[in-house]
C-alpha cells in the first residue's frame, strides 16, 4: 500500500477490472476517506454466508432479466444456479 503524504487522485471510472483492482492494490482506501459514505447497518448474530460479485453489465443486464422471467429474487436465483451447478460438478 502506498505509505506518503501524497495520493495519486482516485479516477472517476475504471475501464477494466483489472484497472480497479492494480489501483487498489497499490491505494489505501482511508486515504481516500472523502469519497466514503458513513453507513448504518445491524449484523447479525448467526449471520448467513454471503459473498460480494462484481458481475460485467452484460451478465448484469442477463442476471436481471432471468430475475425478472422467473420471478424470484436474484438471491434465490443465484442460489439455485449454485446449488445446481455444484450438484453437476459433484456428479460427474
Amino acid at each position: 500500500m502506498r505509505r506518503n503524504n501524497k495520493k495519486d487522485p482516485l479516477p472517476e471510472e475504471f475501464k477494466t477490472f483489472e484497472e480497479l483492482s492494480n489501483f487498489w492494490d497499490s491505494h489505501d482506501v482511508t486515504d481516500y476517506a472523502e469519497y466514503l459514505t458513513p453507513v448504518e447497518c445491524n449484523v447479525a448474530s448467526h449471520p448467513t454466508h454471503e459473498y460480494i460479485i462484481v458481475l460485467s453489465d452484460e451478465l448484469n443486464r442477463l442476471m436481471q432479466e432471468a430475475q425478472s422471467r422467473e420471478g424470484v429474487s436474484i438471491e434465490t436465483l443465484v442460489n439455485l444456479w449454485v446449488k445446481d451447478g455444484l450438484q453437476r460438478s459433484h456428479s460427474r
